[in-house]
C-alpha cells in the first residue's frame, strides 16, 4: 500500500484518507541527514553514544570499540530477490549464502561484551543458515517464531505468514528480564486452593493471568498502511518487536528509558 501512496503522490493523486504511511519531505530528510553520524576512523564509545551511524557495516566495522555492545539486533536480508532502495539483493544458493553472512557476523564478535545478547532474523529460506553461524561464533539459546499476517496467501503453497528470531548470547552470563515481557492471557481452566484464584485474577472483562513468554510471539502486528508506524520500507519491523526484546535484556527497567 504505501508502495502505491508513494505512485500517486508522484502523480499528484491524493492518497486514502485511512492510510497513515509515514512520509519525509525533502526538509526532513535534510533535518536528520545532519544528525547521521559518519566514521572515517577510530572512534570512542562516548563519541557515537546515541548516535545513529548510517553506513556500509564493511566500512565503519573496523573503527568501532571492541566489547562495547550489550545488544545485536540484525535484520539481514533474506535469501530472496529483494530491493532495498537503491540496492537489490538476489536469492542465491545456501551454501552461498551462509558465506555471505560469514563476511561479516565473525568480525562482529570483536564488538560483543561478555554478557550481550544477540537476535539474528530470518525466515524459511534462510534460518537454516543462520542457526548454523550462531553455533560457530554464538551460544544458540531459542528461536523465536512470530506470526506476520499479511497478505492474502498463495493458491499452489502453504501462505508464508510467520519469521523467525535466533535468540543467542556471547556467554552464560546473560541478562534475560522475563518479568518485563510476561503476557497476559484469558485462563482457560481457573484453578483455586482453597477458593481463592491460584495464580489468576478476576476482572470485569473476565479471568486472567500473567504467563512467562514463549518462543511463539502471535501478539505482533506487521505495519500496514492504516498504522501510524508505518513507513515506506520494504522489510520494516514492528516497534513492539523490538521492545519486547530490549525489555528482555535490561536488568533495570528504568535504565531502558
Amino acid at each position: 500500500m504505501s508502495g502505491d501512496t508513494t505512485l500517486n503522490k508522484k502523480k499528484g493523486m491524493t492518497r486514502a484518507p485511512r492510510n497513515r504511511t509515514i512520509t519525509l519531505s525533502d526538509k526532513d530528510k535534510e533535518n536528520y541527514r545532519a544528525k547521521l553520524l559518519k566514521i572515517n576512523g577510530p572512534v570512542s564509545v562516548e563519541q557515537i553514544l546515541n548516535r545513529v551511524i548510517n553506513q556500509d557495516i564493511f566500512e565503519v566495522m573496523d573503527f568501532l570499540p571492541s566489547k562495547f555492545v550489550d545488544l545485536l539486533f540484525i535484520d539481514p536480508p533474506y535469501n530472496l530477490a529483494k530491493t532495498f532502495n537503491t540496492h537489490s539483493f538476489k536469492q542465491m544458493p545456501v551454501k552461498q549464502y551462509m558465506e555471505w553472512m560469514d563476511s561479516w557476523l565473525q568480525k562482529m564478535g570483536k564488538l560483543l561484551s561478555p554478557t550481550a545478547s544477540i537476535y539474528i532474523c530470518g525466515d524459511w529460506r534462510s534460518s537454516s543458515a543462520i542457526h548454523l553461524l550462531c553455533e560457530k561464533y554464538f551460544i544458540v539459546r531459542n528461536r523465536i517464531t512470530f506470526e506476520r499476517e499479511k497478505g492474502r496467501g498463495a493458491k499452489r503453497n502453504w501462505k508464508n505468514n510467520s519469521e523467525d528470531i535466533w535468540f543467542c548470547t556471547v556467554s552464560n552470563k546473560f541478562t534475560f528480564n522475563a518479568e518485563a515481557v510476561k503476557l497476559k492471557r484469558k485462563v482457560i481452566a481457573p484453578y483455586r486452593e482453597n477458593g481463592v484464584p491460584k495464580d489468576w485474577e478476576e476482572e470485569a472483562n473476565g479471568r486472567f493471568r500473567l504467563t512467562y513468554p514463549s518462543n511463539i510471539w502471535t501478539d505482533i502486528t506487521i505495519p500496514f498502511w492504516s498504522m501510524p508506524e508505518n513507513t515506506p520500507h520494504p522489510t520494516q519491523k514492528p516497534e513492539k518487536l523490538l521492545a519486547k526484546i530490549i525489555l528482555a535484556i535490561c536488568s533495570v527497567l528504568i535504565n531502558c528509558a
